[in-house]
């Protein structure tokens, strides 16, 4: 992206609201110093769509955690994909806990199929119920790691999509102290 076309995006958003007159002309300014993605400043222009709800990235990356506890009213699965797919290209961070995220999703319910077809052999019921328990303790503890600026490898879950890129090492990811 041009220099021209990346302050015309930063007038759209002033515009639209997402970025106050001081933040814009604070961009604007790095850009024309030399700085050439504005995002890699301190000042957050790189998450407009948090900021249009009042919140940075971590806690955004903390609410995409936190939507999974709609799987009880049908939609904790579709919430968590919207919200991953409308920021995994404007922030690494939001994508990485996107990415964990859809991984246990498709894990857990992975899971909860094997245990409902145990269940005619009783075994399954009691799976079932460990599932339920985890399937609202993984997200909270993931939504706290991610206020905190931590991605947590949620427990249990299969890599089916992988991060493309710059990715923590698997200490990083086990110790829980990769800050994206």
């Amino acid at each position: 992206m041009g220099l021209a076309d990346e302050i015309e995006r930063l007038e759209k958003l002033r515009q639209s609201g997402v970025l106050s007159e001081t933040e814009f002309y604070q961009a604007k300014s790095q850009l024309l110093s030399g700085q050439t993605d504005p995002s890699q400043s301190s000042g957050g222009f790189s998450f407009p769509i948090g900021r249009s709800l009042g919140m940075d990235e971590n806690s955004w990356c903390m609410l995409m955690h936190l939507s999974q506890l709609l799987n009880y009213t049908g939609a904790g699965i579709l919430v968590p994909i919207v919200l991953w797919l409308v920021s995994k290209d404007r922030s690494e961070k939001a994508n990485l806990h996107g990415i964990e995220i859809i991984n246990f999703t498709i894990s857990w319910l992975i899971y909860v199929l094997a245990a409902s077809i145990l269940t005619m052999a009783i075994i399954g019921i009691p799976i079932l119920i460990l599932l339920a328990i985890l399937g609202v303790a993984f997200p909270v503890i993931g939504g706290i790691q991610a206020y905190s600026g931590k991605l947590w490898r949620y427990p249990m879950t299969i890599s089916f999509i992988k991060p493309v890129g710059t990715q923590p090492t698997t200490s990083e990811f086990d110790s829980g102290t990769f800050a994206g």
